[in-house]
Formats: structure tokens, C-alpha cells, sequence
């Protein structure tokens, strides 16, 4: 259920009358919606639509062109907080370093306590922990990416084509993962080109169909 703007105002993350360019072309316009902890939100849409570059605005990597995103009630481009956890279509991992390196350097920059064996495990990739990322199956190294995530531990999830190049196995590790997730308070934002499925208690769909219907 999209929420009032009254409603908002004490939601985890709100977006307000959101309009997105890309270029000279208005991918989005108007657009607003709301989550709540606990919320699972999938974007979907045809190629091109803006789904990517929603999830980058969310995530504080691009400036809409008007509207608000607001993390509890405040704007994240006035005050930037570190809730977010963005997992993209590039990996980023450091190609010569394992896969345990690349998350305990992670580890280091969020200063997290948790393990990077014990995370490497959740992600099924207590096996590959010591072969070079540039060694690792694209499929493992969207785990890896999705580690990172969890090194993270970051209360909202932007997760781009989370399941790219992953087989069965792999999807559901995401799934089990996104549902512990947002069942310990979490809420996640998910772009697919896949059925949406409904992971936790509060799954809803946004239709991206182009600025003049969105």
C-alpha cells in the first residue's frame, strides 16, 4: 500500500514526488512511496525504464531532479547516513586478493565484529575463501558482493538484479537471507527482471512504466 506523505513522515526510508532524469530524458516523475521495517519492495519494469537509477538515488548515489528521500524523517542529501546497503551490477572486488582478503578489508572499513569466515559460510563461500576474486565464477562473485552487504550490516538493502548469473542454489541463498533480513527489521528494495516473490510478511510491487505513468 503507497503511503500518504502525512504517513511518511515517520517511515524508515520516504520518498516524496520524485523525478529522475538521465541525460535530457525524464525517466521518472512524480513518484512516491514509503517502507517500513520489515518491508520487502520489488522495482520492476521493462530495460531502460530507470529501475537502476532509482536504486542509485535511494542509495544516495544520484540527485533526483526534484522530490525528497528521506531516512527517518531526514533528507539524505542534507545529512547522509550510513543505513544503506547497495549492492550493484558490478561486484567491485579487488581481483587479486581472496575472498576472504576482499571481505576482511570490508570488515575493516565498517569495522564490523563480524567474522568474515563465518559470512563467507552464509553466502556459500566457505570453499572458494581462498581463490583470488578474479578466479571466482560470476556467480560467486555476486556472492561475494552480497557478503559484503552482510559485512556491512546496514538496515536497508538496494539490491540491483541480485540473482544475476546465480543458479538455483544461489537464488535461494538471497531469498533465505533477504527474508532473515527484513524479519529481524530490515527492509530491502529489489530490482528484478524476474517474478517478484513474496519474502517476508510485507512484499509489495512498484511498476516502473516511464515518467508519464510512474
Amino acid at each position: 500500500m503507497i503511503q500518504t506523505a502525512s504517513q511518511q513522515k515517520t517511515s524508515m526510508l520516504a520518498v516524496t514526488n520524485l523525478s529522475v532524469s538521465r541525460g535530457e530524458r525524464l525517466l521518472i516523475e512524480d513518484l512516491s512511496f514509503s517502507l517500513e521495517p520489515g518491508d520487502t519492495l520489488w522495482v520492476t519494469g521493462s530495460n531502460g525504464i530507470g529501475k537502476t537509477t532509482l536504486l542509485k538515488c535511494i542509495s544516495g548515489l544520484l540527485r533526483p531532479e526534484t522530490g525528497s528521500i528521506c531516512w527517518h524523517g531526514t533528507d539524505i542529501y542534507i545529512y547522509p547516513h550510513s543505513g544503506t546497503g547497495y549492492q550493484g551490477h558490478h561486484d567491485g572486488h579487488k581481483p587479486n586478493l581472496t575472498a576472504l582478503e576482499n571481505l576482511q578489508f570490508w570488515q575493516s572499513i565498517y569495522s564490523s565484529p563480524v567474522p568474515a569466515q563465518e559470512i563467507l559460510e552464509k553466502v556459500g563461500l566457505s570453499a572458494q575463501m581462498d581463490l583470488r576474486a578474479k578466479s571466482l565464477s560470476a556467480g560467486q562473485s555476486r556472492r561475494l558482493s552480497l557478503a559484503r552487504l552482510l559485512m556491512k550490516r546496514a538496515s536497508l538493502w538496494v539490491l540491483d538484479e541480485p540473482a544475476a548469473a546465480l543458479d538455483i542454489k544461489g537464488q535461494k541463498i538471497i531469498q533465505t537471507l533477504v527474508a532473515d533480513h527484513v524479519a529481524n527489521g530490515g527492509c530491502a528494495v529489489i530490482a528484478s527482471h524476474t517474478a517478484p516473490e513474496k519474502i517476508g510478511e510485507h512484499t509489495r510491487v512498484l511498476t516502473l512504466n516511464g515518467a508519464a505513468d510512474a
